[in-house]
């Protein structure tokens, strides 16, 4: 009878024995449904003690991650702590030597064990009887932290113990893999949102920049932006001077958003024609353009300016008979000149800081300002050197050799009708 009763005892132990097992791998099951799920890295945490002391039966757990930079071992939440940060010293505690040493630990008396801190249990008033500790491994066997859980109600811990923490610590490493891999991309999002952001601004401040500034200027800062401020270099070009005839009289009696409405209407139309030429605008002063022409010959350009004007002079017809003005057409001065001169980057200082200009100096740009200056109601007046290069494309009278404003001796001027 004894022996029976000895028997069914042990078989009900045995029963219960793997009923309890069952439970710890349906409960170790979930959490690692649970956790790999979750990108939070708080939510982890408290998932992570939630789930290994009911797992364990214990009353307290903490999981500890390795911090490279700081060298520390830090954990966002311990069962009974408040939630703040903890963080301790990598080698410290039995955290710390379980980290070191990348071997679990199972202490069943921690007042007799010379690595546990009593100062934690004298601070919080907690008495630890009994702890397993064990390493956190990733993908690459690297140790990242340590997971550990303190007094286990009925019992002390044993080896089998300790292999279920290590199963919970495996999933507990993907899931801050994870983790630190979603922070990472969301990191990287944001950044890249930032620079997408970033670059749309600029884009729109290249986009009116470009209104101002000479092609040439562009394509300069976007490949060498350290060669914007240098020596100005001598380059053959052609000059095309536009101002507007009798400007400073219709300011003087017109409203002057009227007339500035005029030139926007004209010169919009104008600088069509100019880029369809290649031509690159230089200066502006209320009622002139200065444009710059450069090409793989002094031929090319200088039939490009000539060409450019014939269309503007197209233009201005067609907007003179669409555009109705209190002051009647609109006439322009229009004079171009070929040559060499010195083109790029000037820097003005002062004490309001630098300014920058492009532009091209010489005696070919004052040529081609004196040339237009005498040009009326829109001619197309070109000099001497131009006239040398186009005169076989172009139709062109010669009308004289004329006395220009600071220019010694007299200048060959013709006048182009048209293109052969």
């Amino acid at each position: 009878m004894t022996q029976k009763f000895e028997r069914n005892a042990g078989r009900r132990k045995a029963d219960f024995a793997i009923r309890r097992m069952g439970k710890r791998y349906q409960r170790l099951y979930r959490i690692g449904q649970t956790i790999t799920s979750q990108l939070s890295m708080e939510s982890i945490f408290e998932l992570v003690i939630e789930q290994t002391n009911q797992i364990m039966e214990t009353e307290r757990s903490t999981l500890f991650v390795y911090d490279e930079y700081t060298e520390e071992l830090w954990s966002l939440v311990a069962t009974g702590v408040d939630k703040n940060e903890i963080r301790i010293k990598s080698n410290s505690g039995l955290a710390g030597w379980v980290f070191q040493n990348q071997k679990e630990l199972i202490i069943n008396d921690t007042y007799q064990d010379s690595r546990f801190n009593l100062d934690v249990d004298r601070r919080t008033g907690f008495q630890t009887k009994n702890v397993i500790c064990v390493p956190v491994f990733n993908r690459e066997k690297k140790c990242i932290g340590a997971l550990e859980t303190l007094n286990r109600r009925e019992e002390n811990f044993t080896p089998e113990d300790a292999e279920f923490l290590g199963h919970i610590s495996d999933y507990v490493a993907i899931a801050i893999e994870n983790a630190r891999l979603y922070e990472d991309v969301q990191a990287y999002t944001a950044s890249l949102e930032a620079a997408i952001i970033l670059n749309e601004k600029l884009e729109k401040v290249k986009e009116q920049l470009t209104k101002f500034v000479p092609d040439s200027v562009v394509k300069m800062v976007e490949n060498e932006p350290d060669s914007l401020i240098g020596e100005k270099m001598p380059m053959d070009v052609s000059i095309l001077f536009i101002d507007i005839q009798k400007f400073g009289s219709l300011l003087e009696n017109h409203d002057t958003r009227l007339v500035n409405d005029m030139v926007e209407n004209h010169f919009s139309k104008y600088l069509l024609c100019v880029g369809k030429y290649d031509g690159e605008l230089n200066e502006t002063s209320g009622d002139g353009l200065m444009i710059i022409f450069k090409g793989d010959s002094p031929r090319e350009h200088a039939s490009n300016a000539v060409a450019a004007g014939l269309e503007i002079i197209a233009e201005n017809h067609k907007l003179n008979r669409t555009l109705d003005y209190p002051w009647g057409d609109v006439q322009l001065h229009m004079g171009i000149n070929t040559g060499e001169a010195c083109v790029g980057t000037t820097r003005m200082q002062s004490i309001t800081g630098d300014r920058l200009t492009y532009t091209a100096t010489g005696v070919v740009t004052v040529l081609a300002a004196r040339i237009g200056s005498i040009s009326e109601n829109t001619q197309l007046l070109i000099g001497l050197d131009t006239y040398a290069l186009i005169q076989d494309a172009f139709t062109c009278n010669f009308i004289g050799d004329r006395n220009l404003k600071n220019i010694s001796e007299p200048i060959s001027v013709y006048w182009v009708k048209s293109k052969n």
